[in-house]
């Protein structure tokens, strides 16, 4: 006769007639804890899922037809392997390390993940509205048929393992047997569904754990252990991860064990790693993120080599892996956040295309919006690195690296150096000449039409400079095949768009320092240019504008923590003029002077020269020079003379010239013209008048009193080397 007993939570109706008073049952409507002739305890399990009917149909879990479960049902327990394995994330397993030539079994927890899917999508059915699960078989049915075919399992294994003595074989002492990719020596198995050991419970076994056997108490001794090991002769590698454990557990066999793994390392699989950490090594497993696709960083290239060598034995290389890794990751994340960086990036995969650069042994800073390269007369073949076996490839990268650190230095003071020109570029003409910065999406230039966009990221500048005077005479004459004046101490190609200097160690390094402001002003004159006029490539010819106007914002004096002023006076020009003016005044010459009107004029060097040879009887040399410093006065005089009287009249002019028209003639004569109000001769004379007044007073002008010169490459108090990211700012 049943007697109905119901779920004080959800009401639901059980047959407890056959159960003891005091029984416990879990409510297989809403997992409740029912106690037979007693209120019902709360559940630890899920609440009811709203909108689900109170009572089970018959197709429930463990319920019968009309709602009567036809077993009691066991109360939920939490999963050991589940909360350990939430906790720790997914576990790298090194791929060979599950290549045992067997399949393994299913792990336990697997399966139990499979019913739990099982469950969520019976639950999201049942949420849906939709029509049952389809019914498998019982859980007892499914109880059975496991444990006969277990049984029959273990009784053939039991027999195989029967009457063999000592042959290796056969299972008895001494033996190995690998089963379904375990590995059993005597008295003991090596992983799941090896073959099972006597007196030691095996998975699915009666009070089986399914735990490796190895993790047994240990009934070895050193002596026989020894002696079987000895037998072995020629140990597989099953056979070296068997021993290794077993002389793990034995007392004084830690030594023996790490023999074993050093043995294994070189006999068996290089990679194991319980080997591998019995002996103190480290893995690296780490890989270098995949959105980084120029790779050719020293950093990226530390973590690509550790990758390959995968474990390490001394603390100090793994160190600098890891921080390689660090490094690394600070990359990838100013790839994925900082487009500035991201445009840089893409600068320096310009470089590793480049023909004539591509194999120097460079190091490169950032400093928005410059990537500034340096490097001597070293170059290696990247293919023929490549093809060098691990260990020397690893020490030329090494050598190279070092070559480069020499450079740290230098680089970050060009760091200094060329944003503070560019920062006071657009300070002064930013809004009188319309620039925007070369960094802004589309180089500043959004606003153009979608088939004149360029520079989406932004338009890096790239400044390229050797470490002296030999290596840039070599790059000319055995890289690029091109031969240069000697003369030239660096120049800008507006081919393309690059700057081109060398050091002068051990110089004068006021003219270095100015050198490199000059130089840089071309630069900017050069993009800007592009970037008034829809990106095409300008063709202005040179003129006393170009050089005058480089040499007077390349007049800068330097503070001890690189913090440039830009004050003009060029004291190496200045110099110069007045050397030239005391030679001349003892031979009874008056000072040679451009004319206004000519010097205005001049389109090109040719004609310069041409002009004075033909003028003063001098040679061209001498007239180049005449024409630098007068330049320079004349654009200073300009800026400066008579409290900026001509300075707003410059700053149209300068505009003008950014806007350069392709091929034009007589184009920055006649704008001058316009910008200075000159309409007649008379107008000129004014105007010559004033310039040689303020002429006179530059050459009389005491040279101590334009500033100190730059400190010493060494002279930096508080010097920082470059970070992470090359010293992006």
């Amino acid at each position: 006769m049943s007697k109905l007993q119901a779920c004080a939570k959800c009401g639901a109706q059980f047959d407890v007639a056959a159960m003891a008073a005091g029984q416990r049952f879990t409510c297989g409507a809403c997992g409740a804890v029912v106690t037979v002739g007693g209120a019902s305890a709360p559940s630890a399990g899920p609440s009811r899922v709203p909108g689900t009917s109170r009572v089970p149909g018959a197709s429930s879990p463990g319920v019968g037809a009309g709602g009567v479960p036809s077993r009691a049902v066991p109360a939920p327990q939490a999963s050991n392997a589940g909360r350990a394995s939430s906790s720790r994330g997914p576990q790298y397993v090194p791929p060979e390390r599950s290549m045992s030539g067997a399949k393994p079994a299913p792990r336990g927890n697997d399966r139990g993940n499979e019913r739990g899917n099982e469950r969520d999508s019976r639950r999201e059915r049942s949420e849906r509205g939709g029509g049952p699960a389809k019914k498998g078989l019982s859980p007892a049915a499914m109880a059975g048929i496991g444990g006969g075919i277990l049984a029959i399992a273990v009784g053939a294994l039991m027999l195989s393992g029967k009457g063999k003595g000592g042959d290796p074989k056969s299972g008895g002492p001494g033996s190995t047997t690998t089963v379904a990719g375990g590995t059993n020596g005597a008295g003991g198995m090596n992983g799941a569904g090896g073959a099972p050991t006597p007196g030691v419970p095996g998975p699915g076994m009666g009070g089986g754990t399914g735990m490796d056997a190895t993790d047994a108490p240990s009934t070895d001794t050193m002596a026989t252990l020894a002696a079987e090991w000895t037998a072995l002769g020629h140990p597989t590698t099953p056979q070296f991860r068997e021993y290794l454990k077993r002389f793990k557990k034995v007392a004084g066999g830690m030594d023996k064990a790490k023999e074993i793994a050093a043995q294994m390392l070189k006999q068996g699989d290089t990679n194991d790693k319980d080997a591998r950490e019995l002996l103190g090594h480290k893995e690296f497993a780490l890989d270098v993120p995949e959105e980084i696709s120029f790779r050719k960083y020293p950093f990226v290239r530390a973590v690509e080599d550790a990758h390959a060598q995968r474990w390490f034995d001394d603390d100090e290389s793994y160190a600098l892996a890891m921080k390689a890794y660090e490094k690394t990751l600070a990359h990838a994340k100013k790839l994925a956040t900082d487009r500035e960086y991201q445009a840089l990036d893409v600068a320096r995969r310009g470089i590793d295309r480049d023909e004539h650069f591509k194999h120097y042994n460079y190091e490169a800073i950032f400093a928005s919006p410059y990537l500034i390269c340096y490097s001597d007369t070293e170059r290696f073949d990247e293919e023929s690195l490549i093809s060098l076996p691990r260990a020397e490839r690893t020490k030329k990268l090494v050598e190279l690296e070092k070559k480069r650190e020499e450079f740290q230095r230098i680089l970050a003071e060009k760091a200094m150096i060329y944003p503070q020109l560019y920062a006071e570029f657009l300070k002064r003409y930013g809004e009188t000449c319309d620039l925007h910065p070369l960094m802004d999406e589309f180089g500043g230039r959004a606003d153009y039409p979608p088939g004149k966009q360029s520079y989406r990221e932004g338009c890096p500048l790239i400044v390229w400079i050797f470490s002296d005077k030999k290596a840039f005479q070599e790059y000319h004459d055995a890289v690029k095949k091109e031969s240069i004046d000697p003369g030239v101490a660096g120049y800008f190609s507006p081919d393309t768009g690059w700057v081109y200097l060398y050091d002068e160690p051990g110089t004068d390094r006021e003219f270095e320092v100015n050198k490199n402001v000059h130089e840089g002003t071309h630069q900017l004159q050069h993009w800007f240019t592009k970037q008034k006029n829809e990106w095409g490539k300008p063709r202005v010819p040179q003129s006393f504008f170009g050089e005058g106007f480089a040499e007077y914002m390349g007049s800068v004096t330097m503070a001890k923590d690189r913090k440039l002023t830009f004050i003009g006076l060029n004291r190496p020009r200045l110099s110069s003029l007045k050397q030239i003016k005391d030679q001349l005044t003892q031979s009874n010459q008056k000072l040679f002077i451009f004319p206004l009107k000519e010097l205005t004029s001049f389109q090109g060097y040719e004609n310069v020269k041409g002009w004075g040879v033909d003028r003063w009887k001098v040679n061209p040399g001498f007239v180049l020079g005449l024409f630098y410093i007068q330049s320079w006065a004349f654009v200073y005089f300009l800026n400066e003379n008579d409290n900026h009287k001509y300075q707003k009249n410059f700053k149209k002019y300068l505009d003008d010239m950014l806007n350069y028209p392709r091929d034009a003639e007589n184009y920055g004569a006649e704008k001058f013209k316009r910008a200075m109000n000159i309409n007649t001769d008379d107008d000129w004379k004014k105007l010559q008048k004033e310039f040689d007044a303020f002429y006179e007073k530059l050459i009389k002008m005491d040279l101590d009193k334009i500033g100190p010169k730059p400190p010493a490459h060494e002279d930096w108090p508080g010097y920082e080397a470059p970070g992470v990211d090359g010293g992006m700012k």
